[in-house]
């Protein structure tokens, strides 16, 4: 692959973890939503409400998980591409550098699900929320 081939492959990435982003705000949204609900019903729709808030949690904490991985795999390309003679430019070099890839590397199996900071804050305050609108007396966060 040349350099704008793997640049191009990377903003692509990009984008489909971003319609996956959309896609959690869509869910949180509904959690919202059923958490007002379910606050006013039996222990079922508590417990149901609260379960699908847990699995939008999940779904946002392994989207959030491949933006670092995204970045790892575009400077492995490059530092493979530049292994295999490829003239790169002083960015792309530069980028390689700053991720710390180099030619060979595997990157793990494992995705670390607290890799991206901003997401990991973004769940735990959506979850102290909406658990907080299911399961406290007196905190709810809507109007009236």
């Amino acid at each position: 692959m040349e350099e704008l081939q793997i640049f191009n492959a990377q903003t692509q990435s990009y984008v489909a973890n971003g319609l996956f982003q959309i896609a959690v705000v869509i869910g949180v949204f509904i959690v919202f939503r059923a958490a007002r609900f379910a606050r006013q019903n039996n222990i079922a729709a508590k417990v149901l409400v609260s379960l699908f808030g847990l699995v939008i949690s999940f779904f946002s904490l392994n989207i959030g998980s491949l933006r670092p991985q995204i970045e790892q795999i575009t400077a492995l390309r490059l530092a493979d591409a530049q292994a295999a003679g490829a003239t790169l430019s002083n960015n792309a070099v530069a980028y390689i550098e700053q991720i710390g890839m180099s030619a060979g590397e595997v990157l793990p199996a494992q995705a670390n699900l607290f890799g991206d900071i901003g997401t990991v804050v973004f769940t735990a305050v959506f979850l102290l929320i909406a658990l907080g609108t299911i399961w406290v007396p007196g905190s709810d966060f809507s109007e009236k």
